[in-house]
């Protein structure tokens, strides 16, 4: 929220915007991911172990130790999930709601949000936990290739390229257009 880190290509990774919780302030060494929350930063350095920094009072900018490899990461507000090397999901930082404590299971992806997360497990189904006040956690049967979550809505790329999503539609932003896609990002209040 209100700040952006990037990874340059020489591994190293410049942060700019609010600095208000020192999220904006990367530690030293390189990465080969980055992901934000809202007042935390965590990267994947490239030994595979994690770093975070910025607003730590859920314990977000703390993670777990050991080595992750070149998986993906995710962000929520206030916690942020990692999958490991085996497949299963770390998550750590606020969980309220349930949101960083995954299911049992092996995933390829994960997407996090304000109080909600949901990954691609390894059949092409998405599993979805934490806040379900709009269904944002409630996903459609099918398969899929990639999920997003944006604040309370969800949308996932199936196999047949289509987008569908579920959630809050308040701004439209749980009803995709028609046609076929490679691609689905989810914000705040649009996709």
């Amino acid at each position: 929220e209100y700040h952006t880190c990037g990874l340059k290509t020489d591994g190293t990774l410049a942060c700019w915007g609010r600095n208000t919780w020192g999220q904006s302030t990367p530690p030293a060494g390189t990465f080969t991911q980055v992901a934000g929350g809202a007042n935390h930063t965590c990267g994947l350095k490239t030994d595979g172990t994690l770093a975070c920094w910025g607003y730590n009072y859920y314990g977000q900018s703390t993670p777990p130790a050991g080595r992750y490899g070149r998986r993906p990461m995710t962000a929520g507000s206030w916690h942020t999930c990692q999958l490991q090397l085996d497949g299963r999901l770390a998550c750590w930082g606020y969980n309220a709601y349930g949101q960083s404590r995954p299911p049992a299971g092996t995933f390829t992806q994960v997407a996090a949000a304000y109080f909600h997360t949901c990954g691609l497990r390894t059949d092409g189904t998405v599993a979805c936990w934490g806040n379900n006040g709009w269904g944002q956690s409630s996903p459609p049967g099918g398969t899929f290739t990639q999920v997003t979550a944006g604040d309370v809505h969800t949308c996932g790329l199936k196999t047949n390229g289509t987008v569908d999503c579920w959630g809050d539609d308040s701004a439209g932003q749980s009803t995709p257009p028609a046609g076929t896609f490679t691609q689905v990002a989810g914000g705040f209040t649009h996709t």
